[in-house]
């Protein structure tokens, strides 16, 4: 959920064979998911270390401004309700980057399927779990692009294993249309609303290994907030594996320096954050509205 000048330039034009693959894998690794940022950049003391992340509005941005700077044709930005993907015209191919969907292929439409108004794609996508039999399951982002009368839709369905259910599950889709190009100004104009949105049940951080294949996240449930105090005890982690932990079990410790690894961070510091986003929301969320339980079961 971005406050900042979207004008701002990229980083500097270096050579590629694929500038959407090699934008979308630097900022996956380099701009981990974090819905805390915000609370911090509005009503905290300015912007949080980048090592922390950012929300996934400011991953997008991210990644189309990497992606032109190593030599991709320009992106356009589009808007389903709170969430925002980059899509490209690279000569007829239609190209489509999400990082929150942490697919680690670029969605490419063929021109000629484009043309004829109807394509589908599925890609492999992080974290890479185990199955029963210890058999590596990816997760998948699953995309169509449908034609409508001079405009299109692109539908994106992520989905990944659970180890629970030794099935791959639907666990996010977005519809991006043509016509809903996102407008910073509009999005931004009541932030207070954005950040005490009904979806809003957590604050957290996602980070994802350097190889790509392992995601680990520090979560605090927001459920109750205006009864509580916000403490160390309120913080969860879910491993690469899907299993939800206390951060005080035993078994976090290595979820904690798994995370640490990633963010180049140590515990405290990442604590102390999402800790700080908690009570920024306790103060600006209207204490009479309930936020919904968020789940702390094992996926």
């Amino acid at each position: 959920m971005p406050t900042t000048d979207f004008s701002k330039g990229g980083p500097a034009r270096t050579a590629h064979s694929d500038p959407f693959q090699a934008a979308l894998h630097a900022t996956l690794v380099e701009m981990p998911y974090n819905s805390a940022t915000e609370y911090h950049r509005v009503h905290g003391q300015g912007d949080p270390d980048t090592r922390l992340g950012a929300a996934c509005i400011y991953q997008t941005i991210d990644v189309a401004r990497r992606a032109e700077a190593l030599g991709s044709p320009p992106a356009t930005l589009l808007q389903d309700e709170r969430h925002v993907a980059a899509v490209f015209d690279d000569g007829g191919d239609i190209v489509v980057l999400d990082p929150y969907l942490l697919h680690l292929e670029p969605i490419r439409f063929p021109a000629s399927e484009v043309e004829r108004g109807s394509s589908s794609v599925e890609v492999r996508a992080a974290p890479v779990r185990h199955d029963a039999e210890g058999e590596e399951r990816f997760a998948r982002l699953s995309a169509r692009y449908t034609a409508r009368a001079g405009a299109y839709v692109i539908r994106l369905s992520y989905s990944r294993f659970s180890p629970v259910k030794n099935a791959t599950v639907l666990s996010r889709h977005f519809s991006l249309r043509s016509s809903a190009e996102f407008a910073p100004d509009d999005f931004t104009r009541d932030m207070n609303a954005l950040l005490t949105h009904p979806e809003q049940t957590s604050v957290s951080v996602r980070a994802v290994s350097p190889d790509l294949r392992t995601t680990t996240e520090a979560i605090v449930p927001l459920h109750g907030f205006a009864e509580r105090d916000f403490r160390t005890d309120d913080i969860w982690l879910r491993s690469g594996q899907g299993a939800v932990l206390h951060g005080s079990d035993e078994r976090a410790v290595d979820v904690w320096r798994q995370l640490e690894t990633s963010l180049a961070l140590d515990a405290a510091t990442l604590s102390n954050h999402l800790l700080g986003a908690a009570r920024i929301y306790r103060h600006i969320a209207d204490p009479t509205r309930a936020v919904a339980p968020y789940s702390l079961d094992d996926e």
